[in-house]
């Protein structure tokens, strides 16, 4: 009596099990249930092509711990499937499946994410017509934008202030050599003519140039799309773009790097503001107290990616290590800045080469033709079990149907994308679903053969079957996690679907199949030697 009882409970949880598989199913549209890879319906492919300096030269390491992060990035994003790897030529390809935001996917798997703090210098403005304007940065041409009937350049130590009429002074002027056609930064010619409120100053000769109050030579490195302020070959400054504003923004050297950012969380400050709180460890905590200490008064750059995205201006020494990122239009915005600081910087710079709208490579046609595949060997495997084992075939084929029913409710529930080699996965384990089968069968049968009762010849078989069946399926479980583990998009979709599907059929097989029988052994037609697949000439 207890043994039945265990039998019909475990029918009983198999019941529900396949009555959440239906929930997950029918959820929303059957066909809507399960997601499909990029091989099947398509997505964007985004190819970035990496570049060399001194301070990150490529390298095999460094290609793939960019690899690595750049999934990191892409599984925050909640994107099924993705495919990122290298080619011959060492660029990185990040195949989509079913992007339907690509732009937001391109800006943050293509940022590096390198994250740095520097002080603020001043603020390029041009003089025309009576009016201040900015000044922006071409990066294509490498060239500063500069309103062509300017009269002057200068360099502003507070823009806030100036265009609010408030305390300012030009740290520098921009001109152009004469001589080497170089544009360079030289000291102010004459303090008193800086504007404090924005009026106009009078004329300078710029004819002639002292060495003396050469700043520096503004450099373009085309490669790297940098630009530099260079005196005595050693740079001393670099011009940014303030994503705020759009301003050329001229800043010092680098104080502090992401490398000691502890952490950073997208928010609100107490304002209601949108913001990103960043925190530091270690050494970075007293180097950021340092850098705010000595630099009181002035405007800290927090540039990610070589653009300005906050200056906060420095009021009193910050010792605690906290630092905000302001100025951000949008939670969505923020919280990409705050997923490519988490996953942290890429070692190498990358530049986007390509990137398209990839169209199925496969398409519905052969998702079709995989279906009836699956349907038609699903149907020959279920008449060979009947032709062969008789009434046992339909303990196998009852154990197919929920097996299918419980694999796609499965998939369905945790949103893994199908490519055409999942679907490989999935036919080579309804293949293995009934191997399970055929090994109990046949113990069962030589134990009937043995002259042993339909019950005890059932319970025999399956003794004798369990250890066989568990060693097999272990060994196919260790060879899909070594394909998760080393291999990459569609290989990663194949483990997926094969560990699911062993994992699945190997519970059908050892719960469901053995409780089934043995409450149908009950049944004197269900219970006889030849329903149970032993043939007469043999039992003779």
């Amino acid at each position: 009596m207890r043994n039945k009882k265990v039998n019909i409970a475990i029918i009983v949880i198999f019941v529900i099990m396949i009555g959440i598989s239906f929930y997950y199913i029918f959820k929303d549209t059957v066909a809507g249930s399960v997601e499909l890879g990029l091989d099947l319906r398509g997505g964007t492919q985004i190819i970035l092509r990496p570049s060399s300096s001194e301070e990150s030269e490529i390298t095999s390491e460094r290609l793939d711990d960019a690899i690595d992060k750049i999934r990191k990035r892409i599984d925050r994003l909640g994107i099924s499937e993705p495919l990122v790897t290298k080619d011959q030529l060492n660029n990185i390809i990040v195949q989509l499946p079913g992007v339907k935001d690509p732009d937001t996917a391109k800006e943050v798997i293509g940022k590096t994410a390198q994250l740095e703090f520097r002080m603020v210098e001043g603020t390029l403005v041009s003089y025309s017509d009576e009016t201040w304007n900015m000044v922006g940065i071409d990066y294509k041409k490498g060239e500063l934008v500069i309103d062509p009937e300017a009269e002057e350049t200068i360099i502003i130590n507070d823009i806030n202030n100036f265009f609010q009429g408030e305390p300012a002074y030009a740290v520098g002027e921009l001109i152009t050599d004469p001589e080497t056609g170089d544009m360079l930064v030289i000291e102010p010619l004459g303090q008193d003519n800086a504007e404090e409120s924005g009026e106009e100053k009078d004329g300078s000769d710029k004819s002639g140039i002292n060495p003396e109050k050469i700043i520096g030579t503004i450099d373009y490195n085309q490669e790297t799309m940098e630009m530099f302020i260079v005196r005595d070959g050693e740079q001393t400054g670099e011009i940014l773009i303030d994503s705020r504003t759009g301003a050329a923004t001229w800043v010092g050297p680098v104080l502090i790097t992401g490398n000691e950012l502890a952490n950073a969380v997208a928010g609100y400050d107490n304002y209601g503001n949108i913001r990103v709180a960043l925190s530091f460890r270690g050494d970075g905590v007293d180097k950021f107290a340092d850098v705010t200490t000595k630099n009181i008064g002035g405007n800290l750059a927090i540039v990610l990616d070589e653009e300005i995205e906050s200056a906060p201006y420095i009021e009193v020494p910050i010792t605690d290590g906290q630092a905000e990122i302001t100025g951000i239009d949008s939670v969505e915005e923020a919280k990409n800045i705050e997923i490519v600081l988490q996953t942290g910087a890429l070692p190498i710079t990358l530049h986007m080469e390509d990137s398209s709208t990839v169209g199925p490579t496969l398409g519905m046609d052969s998702l079709r033709k995989g279906l009836y595949a699956g349907i038609a060997g699903l149907s020959l495997i279920i008449l060979f079990m009947f032709f062969y084992y008789r009434g046992l075939g339909i303990y196998s084929a009852l154990g197919l149907i929920i097996y299918i029913i419980l694999f796609w409710g499965v998939i369905s529930a945790i949103g893994a994308a199908i490519t055409l080699p999942g679907i490989a996965g999935i036919i080579l384990t309804i293949g293995m679903a009934v191997d399970a089968n055929v090994i109990i069968f046949e113990r069962i049968r030589e134990e009937l053969l043995k002259d042993k009762s339909p019950r005890v010849a059932i319970s025999e078989g399956f003794k004798n079957a369990l250890s066989t069946i568990i060693d097999s399926n272990v060994t196919t479980l260790i060879t899909a996690g070594a394909l998760y583990q080393f291999g990459t998009g569609p290989i990663k979709g194949f483990a997926v679907t094969l560990s699911i599907g062993v994992v699945i059929s190997m519970v059908i097989s050892l719960l469901f199949t053995r409780s089934s029988m043995f409450l149908m052994s009950g049944i004197p037609r269900m219970a006889t030697p030849g329903f149970l697949g032993a043939r007469r000439r043999d039992i003779e």
